[in-house]
């Protein structure tokens, strides 16, 4: 993501939110924090989100600031 304009999109399996961001950019990633180069996952299963596990993670990649 840039902003909120969505640059590319992929379906990645995981285990969990941050290893699919992991995946999809053959990088390291931590929580998006302010920045403005991002990847949102979206958690797809058959739960409901929770306060606990919103369903929706955004991160950037480490050492990128923008």
């Amino acid at each position: 993501m840039d902003g909120e304009t969505v640059l590319a999109s992929h379906a990645v399996e995981a285990m969990a939110a941050f290893k699919a961001a992991q995946k999809a950019l053959g990088a390291e990633v931590t929580l998006r924090g302010g920045a403005g180069k991002w990847i949102r996952v979206v958690e797809l299963n058959d739960k409901p989100p929770t306060r606990l596990h919103p369903g929706v993670f955004e991160f950037r990649i480490v050492g990128r600031k923008g």
